[in-house]
């Protein structure tokens, strides 16, 4: 729309001082000042129709560029993902054996854990037979006594 209107304007102004000029190169009559509007109306619909023209190809020439720059762009893309593929693949093996290690040295500890608490159980349940044999053992002696 910007264009169509400067080449208007432009138009207007070169279209009534053509007319301006043809009209006082031959004779000095008061009819000027309709001529030159008559060049004005002229020259503003000749620029306005150029100016729409040049800014639909304006906008032609940009949408193809723009196709171009994002076909450009997407390859672009697509090449960098291909680059990156290696070097990712690596940090995600990388990320797998350390989390199976992880998991491994957690079941380990866990292992170590069980067997400790089952040796503190039978541990606790001998001192408990133990006690228990004394108190039977002091309860014997109360009755024989």
């Amino acid at each position: 729309m910007g264009k169509t209107i400067k080449y208007s304007l432009v138009g207007a102004v070169v279209g009534a001082a053509a007319a301006a000029a043809k009209a006082r190169g031959g004779e000095a009559s008061g009819d000027l000042p309709v001529q030159a509007a008559k060049g004005a109306g002229a020259g503003a619909l000749t620029g306005g129709l150029l100016g729409f023209g040049f800014e639909r190809r304006a906008k032609r020439k940009l949408k193809k560029r723009m196709k171009l720059a994002s076909m450009v762009s997407a390859g672009a893309i697509v090449e960098a993902a291909r680059q990156a593929k290696p070097s990712i693949t690596k940090q995600s093996r990388k990320a797998r054996k350390a989390a199976l290690k992880a998991a491994k040295d957690a079941q380990r500890r866990g292992r170590r854990t069980a067997k400790k608490v089952g040796h503190r159980a039978a541990y606790t349940a001998d001192l408990a037979r133990i006690q228990a044999d004394h108190l039977i053992d002091v309860g014997r002696h109360k009755l024989a006594s």
